[in-house]
C-alpha cells in the first residue's frame, strides 16, 4: 500500500522548488530515476497529476500547488521534531550537508576543508555544488540548512553573513596581444566568455560594470572557461581563486580595466530563525573566522 510519507513529500517539494527532476536528484543525493519513480507513486496514490511537463520546463498543476502548500507545513513540522529529538540524544550524527556555488566548492573549500577536518575528524561531509541561484533554492527548500554563495541577496526569508572577500579579474592567455590595461569601452573589442545566467560571478560583473555585455559564449564551469582562455584569444572575468596557479605559472595574465576593481563577498545563507545542528554550527563558526588571512598564508 502506497503512503504519503516524509521522503516522498520532500522529493516532491524539491522538484517543485527547483523545477527540475535532475537538479532535485543532485541536491538530494539520489538518482534521477528514483525521483521520477517517487513522484509517479505520489501521483498514483493521490490520483492526481502534480506537474505539467513540457520539453524544457516543469510546472505545478493546481493540484500540485495545493499539495505544495500543505507539504511545506508538514516538512517544517518533521524538521522541528527531528531537531527536538536530536537535542535529547547524548551524541548526534556528525553528518554535515552543505550547498555551495561552484567557485567556492571547487576552489575555496578544498583549501580549508582539511583544516576543518583536523578540528572535527568524525564529520561526514555531503557537498552539493551548483550556482548561487540553485543553492538559494536548496536552502529555502531545506534540502540543506547551510548555503555558501558568491552573490549577496536580499531576502526576507534568509539570514546572510559575509565570510570571505574574493576578487574577480579579467583574464587572457599570455599569448593574447591584448594590452595589460584597457578601458571599459575597449572591452567590447575583445571576444568575451561569461558564466551562465544565475551564477554569482556573472551577477557581480554585470551589476558592477553597469554596461551591457555581449559574450560569445556562456559556460557553467569556471575551470572550463580558464582552459579555453588559455588556448585562445578569448577573455573572461574569473575569480582570482580559480586562476591563481595559472597566473603564477605565466599561463594566464591579468588585464586591468581602468578605474574598475571587482571585489565581491562570499556569503553564508541560512533560513531565518533556524536551529543549526551542533556540527552545522561548528562549520558556521569555522567559516566566520578570518579566512582571508588563512588563505593568503597557504
Amino acid at each position: 500500500m502506497e503512503i504519503l510519507d516524509y521522503h516522498r513529500l520532500k522529493i516532491f517539494k524539491t522538484v517543485a522548488d527547483v523545477r527540475s527532476i535532475s537538479k532535485a536528484a543532485q541536491m538530494l543525493f539520489i538518482s534521477q530515476p528514483t525521483v521520477t519513480l517517487q513522484i509517479k507513486k505520489l501521483e498514483n496514490y493521490l490520483g492526481v497529476t502534480l506537474f505539467k511537463r513540457s520539453k524544457n520546463s516543469i510546472e505545478l498543476t493546481e493540484e500540485g500547488k495545493l499539495l505544495y502548500k500543505h507539504a511545506q507545513n508538514i516538512l517544517n513540522e518533521y524538521s522541528y521534531i527531528e531537531e527536538d529529538l536530536k537535542e535529547l540524544k547524548v551524541s548526534t550524527k556528525n553528518i554535515l550537508t552543505v550547498g555551495t556555488s561552484s567557485t567556492i566548492g571547487d576552489f575555496l573549500l578544498p583549501k580549508i576543508i582539511p583544516q576543518f577536518y583536523q578540528l572535527y575528524p568524525n564529520v561526514r561531509l555531503n557537498l552539493f555544488v551548483g550556482n548561487s541561484k540553485e543553492v538559494k533554492e536548496g536552502v529555502l527548500s531545506r534540502v540543506f540548512n547551510l548555503g555558501l554563495i558568491e552573490d549577496n541577496i536580499d531576502s526576507t526569508k534568509l539570514f546572510v553573513k559575509k565570510f570571505y572577500e574574493d576578487e574577480i579579474i579579467l583574464t587572457a592567455s599570455v599569448d593574447n596581444p591584448i594590452p595589460s590595461s584597457i578601458t571599459l569601452n575597449q572591452l567590447q573589442n575583445y571576444q568575451l566568455i561569461m558564466r551562465e545566467q544565475g551564477s554569482g560571478t556573472r551577477n557581480v560583473v554585470e551589476n558592477s560594470l553597469k554596461v551591457g555585455l555581449k559574450p560569445v559564449m556562456e559556460i557553467s564551469s569556471s575551470k572550463a572557461i580558464a582552459k579555453i582562455v588559455q588556448n585562445s584569444n578569448f577573455v573572461s572575468f574569473i575569480s582570482k581563486l580559480v586562476v591563481s596557479e595559472m597566473l603564477s605559472c605565466n599561463i594566464l595574465k591579468e588585464v586591468k580595466i581602468e578605474n574598475i576593481n571587482l571585489k565581491r563577498g562570499f556569503f553564508i545563507i541560512t533560513q531565518k530563525n533556524i536551529r543549526l545542528s551542533p556540527v552545522e554550527n561548528s562549520f558556521y563558526q569555522f567559516l566566520t573566522k578570518d579566512l582571508n588571512n588563512y588563505i593568503k598564508s597557504k
